[in-house]
Order: C-alpha cells, then sequence, then structure tokens
C-alpha cells in the first residue's frame, strides 16, 4: 500500500474523509495529466488532523488558520491537506477574505468558496466515488465556465482564471457568470501584477484555444483593461487578403495557428510563450495606421508602430522583461519577408535586427499570421521559402553572424587598445553582413585596407 494510501486510511478510521478536489479531479475526467493533488479533510479538526498526518512525516502548521496543514513525509513527498472553510469578503482584491475554517461544513457548503463548477468536483479518496453537488461534470462535458455561487463574485482573479480556463479547454462561458465578471472590472486595479502575469502565463503556455480566452475577455468587458488589444476590434482590413474580417478577428486566428504550431513543434514554455505573445501583438500597429487608399485599405508601418505598442501591452500584464526584448523585434520584423528579396546580405541583417530573437522564431510567427486568414490557404510562398533557405545555408537560422574581426586581430596588428577600435570594428562587420569577407584570412586583409584608408 502506498503510504498517501496509508494516510488516506488513517483518516477514514479517525472518522474523517479525504477528498480530491479541484484542478486534479477536473483534469482526470478530461484525461489530462496532473501532477497537483488538492485533498480536503472533512469530519476531523485541525488537532486530530494534524496528530494523524504527524505519524506519516514532518506537519508544518503555519497555515493553519487559514485551513492548511503541509506534511513532508518520511520518503520525501510534500503534500497539502486543507480543511472546510468559509470565506467571507471585508476588502479590495483576492486577498480581502476573512477566513473561518469549520470541518463540519457539508461538501456543498464547502464547494460554494470555489471558482467555477468544474473546479467543485470532490472525489472520495478512500472509495473514489464522485460528488459533485453543483453540476460541475456537466458544465465540463459542455466545456461551460460556471461561477459556483455567488461567492465568485468575491473575488477579481477570477475573471482572469475564467479567461485562461477558457483558452485551455476550449470553453465558453454562462451569460450569468459573464454578468458576474462585468460587476467586478473596477478592482483590475486591485490585482497585484504577478498574479496577473500568473493567468497570462497559462494562458501563453497551456492554450488549446487561445482565442477563447480573449472571447471571454471581450465578452466580460476586461478586453478595456487592455488598450492596445481593445483598440483592434473593428479596425478594416483589405478583404482580398483577410477575407476573415478585421484586425481583432484575424488575431484570434492567429492566436489558434500559433498554439497549433506549438503543440506540432512541442515547443518549451519559454518558446511557447514568445510565439504566443509574437502572436497577440503582432498587429497592435494597425490601429493607428489603418487608412483607405484607392478603396483598399491599407496599415502602412505598422509592423513598426506595434514595437512600442507591444511593450506597453506586455508590460501591463507583468510580462518579463527578456520576453519583452525577444517579443518586439518579431513585431517589428514580422513582414521583412515581403518587404524585401531575399539575399545572403538581407537575411544576415535581418538576424541582427532580430536582437536577442532568431530567424526560426520569426518564421513561427508568419506561419501563424499566414494561418490567421481562412479560408485562405496558410502555404508558405516561394518568398519565405527562400528566405529560410538562405538562413539556413549561411548559419544564421538560430543566431545572428559572429563578428570575425575583433580587437584581438588590431592588437596583432601592432595596435594598443583604443577608443577607435569600436568605430573600425563596426565597419569591419556591416561588410561581414553585406558579403564582402566570409573567412578570417579575408577580414583580415579588409581590416588593413581600411586601416590604410584611416591612415
Amino acid at each position: 500500500m502506498s503510504q498517501l494510501k496509508k494516510i488516506i486510511q488513517a483518516i477514514a478510521e479517525a472518522g474523517g474523509i479525504a477528498y480530491e478536489v479541484g484542478g486534479c479531479v477536473r483534469d482526470q475526467l478530461l484525461g489530462h495529466a496532473n501532477k497537483d493533488l488538492d485533498i480536503e479533510v472533512f469530519h476531523l479538526d485541525a488537532p486530530m488532523l494534524s496528530k494523524i498526518l504527524s505519524r506519516f512525516g514532518r506537519v508544518n502548521e503555519v497555515g493553519v488558520s487559514f485551513g492548511v496543514i503541509k506534511l513532508r513525509t518520511s520518503k520525501g513527498d510534500e503534500l497539502d491537506f486543507t480543511l472546510p472553510r468559509r470565506e467571507s469578503k471585508i476588502g479590495r482584491g483576492h486577498r480581502g477574505f476573512q477566513v473561518e475554517v469549520d470541518h463540519t461544513l457539508s461538501v456543498a457548503d464547502a464547494a460554494l468558496r470555489r471558482d467555477f463548477t468544474m473546479n467543485a468536483i470532490y472525489r472520495n479518496l478512500h472509495d473514489q466515488t464522485l460528488i459533485d453537488p453543483h453540476g460541475g461534470v456537466q458544465d465540463l462535458e459542455h466545456r461551460v465556465l460556471r461561477a459556483t455561487s455567488e461567492h465568485f463574485a468575491e473575488d477579481p482573479l477570477r475573471v482572469l482564471r475564467g479567461m485562461q480556463f477558457a483558452a485551455r479547454f476550449d470553453a465558453t462561458m454562462s451569460s450569468d457568470t459573464i454578468e458576474m465578471c462585468r460587476s467586478l472590472s473596477h478592482e483590475y486595479s486591485s490585482l497585484a501584477l504577478e498574479r496577473v502575469w500568473n493567468e497570462w502565463h497559462k494562458w501563453a503556455t497551456r492554450s488549446r484555444r487561445p482565442s477563447q480566452g480573449l472571447m471571454v475577455l471581450k465578452q466580460c468587458g476586461w478586453i478595456e483593461h487592455y488598450p492596445e488589444l481593445a483598440a483592434l476590434d473593428g479596425v478594416q482590413q483589405d478583404p482580398v487578403w483577410h477575407p476573415e474580417g478585421d484586425v481583432w478577428v484575424h488575431t484570434l486566428h492567429v492566436c489558434d495557428a500559433a498554439a497549433t504550431i506549438a503543440d506540432r513543434e512541442s515547443l518549451s514554455d519559454d518558446e511557447r510563450i514568445l510565439l504566443m505573445f509574437s502572436a497577440l501583438c503582432h498587429d497592435l500597429g494597425k490601429p493607428a495606421t489603418t487608412v483607405l487608399v484607392d478603396g483598399r485599405w491599407r496599415s502602412p508601418s505598422h509592423a513598426s508602430v506595434g514595437k512600442p505598442l507591444a511593450d506597453s501591452f506586455l508590460t501591463r500584464i507583468g510580462c518579463p522583461r527578456h520576453f519583452i526584448e525577444l517579443v518586439q523585434p518579431i513585431v517589428a520584423e514580422h513582414l521583412a519577408h515581403i518587404q524585401a528579396e531575399a539575399s545572403p546580405r538581407t537575411v544576415r541583417r535581418l538576424s541582427v535586427r532580430l536582437g536577442k530573437a532568431n530567424i526560426v522564431q520569426l518564421m513561427r510567427l508568419v506561419e501563424a499570421d499566414l494561418g490567421g486568414r481562412p479560408p485562405l490557404s496558410a502555404t508558405m510562398p516561394e518568398s519565405l521559402i527562400r528566405l529560410m533557405r538562405i538562413a539556413e545555408t549561411t548559419n544564421v537560422s538560430n543566431s545572428r553572424p559572429d563578428r570575425i574581426i575583433l580587437g584581438r586581430h588590431l592588437i596583432a596588428l601592432g595596435y594598443q587598445p583604443a577608443p577607435w577600435f569600436s568605430s573600425i570594428l563596426e565597419r569591419c562587420y556591416q561588410a561581414q553582413l553585406d558579403g564582402v569577407f566570409e573567412v578570417e584570412t579575408d577580414g583580415i586583409d579588409f581590416l588593413k585596407s581600411e586601416l590604410d584608408a584611416r591612415s
């Protein structure tokens, strides 16, 4: 018998009932893996539960006033046990609660504090029976996000949780829950930035249909907290190139296409975050640049205009700076494949303009952008294939070219380090990018010619 089973048995012998609840039950019912285990114990008070758990390892009661007891088992596992509790709203934000632990609560009453019905399903760990006091199984089957009770409206963070749940489970939100979310809009400013980012992080890393999460934001009116996104709605596009609709609709399709690419390529979380936020931000410059020219909608320079807007949006949601520095140049260069004919020179210079990002990452966004124009085909055009082929043959697919000529070459020619080194080395690098030389010996010859010209 596993140690967890022994703990559950000991709880049962003492008159308690241990349930797993929340995401672990939800994901089991969906057939998804979930490493988290949320165990709630009924009919035992905190001292009795602590006494039982102490037989299996070291007990930490730091969170007991909130109904949380932690156990580090003798085998090194860490388990959290919670007791049923009521939560009363006493202030703004997701932390403004008074907690009352009550081990005599029924499962149905204890479940009222949980956000969505799909997260309020209990499984008895002793006999594996399900208890579903608020219809969560049916809502899960129909992919409906429904507030478990009126207590939902006490925590504004739950709106963003609904956003990422909708994206992860391809779910819609019930109309009454949408109205609750609308009523919480004024509390957005009370949310800690790190908590906001945590929900957007899940949107980016776990989405099945990210567009569903974005639609929830719009339906709930919370899109207004992200003016860069709100501005996309209703911005017209040329129907020849974008038969799918306006820029908002296009962005939804691009995000879904990006999620498909991320799954296909089995991208790491960091690579997926980069792709998903590049997709979300790639056309942020269109609202400011879209004009009607000769009867057709055009958005000149929207890629470069979108670069600072991507910065402001991502900063607003708490995105770490290193991701922003990758997303920005990808947004600015997402039309590079159609703005100049691909050649070794143009591709090398593109790799440099991408900064810390690279051409492979850019091409993933371009593919998603092409896939965001249904019913048009997402087939890669020949110009794009050529660009990718040149990037591979010039070894700049994953990084900019390393500098061939360095300060040590000047020193080897008898010069002492001086401020003028930087300017002449930069001229050498620009010549290298232009293809004037590709190997060190030729680079040294070019350096000597520059030195002769300087003298």
